[in-house]
């Protein structure tokens, strides 16, 4: 059986994994894995602890083949005042997005 313990840190998160039989040989695996959620890369760190849990979880989050693959990512807050060139950026994005779906219509 899997077990899986969450702990706070002063920076972020500990989780530890224990599998008490690895492949049906009744082998022990432990894993500890440290989140750090301060710094430049606290939201990727977040998403990446997300990520790793479903995982952990045996979650079926689906594929890029599925219809409708859960994914894990972030995005602007509702109230959030974006600077013009994340502005453009988003537009580039969403015009590109725009051409593989008219291409898609085409096929």
């Amino acid at each position: 059986m899997i077990s899986i313990t969450l702990e706070p840190a002063d920076n972020g998160l500990i989780k530890f994994l224990l599998d008490d039989n690895v492949n049906g040989g009744g082998e022990e695996f432990t894993s500890r894995t440290v989140y750090e959620f301060e710094g430049v890369s606290k939201r990727a760190n977040q998403i990446k602890f997300v990520k790793d849990l479903i995982l952990d979880l045996g979650i079926d989050s689906g594929n890029a083949l599925d219809k409708d693959q859960l994914v894990v990512r972030s995005q602007w807050g509702s109230s959030y005042k974006p600077t013009k060139n994340e502005i453009k950026n988003k537009i580039t994005f969403y015009q590109a997005e725009i051409e593989r779906l008219s291409s898609e219509l085409d096929k």
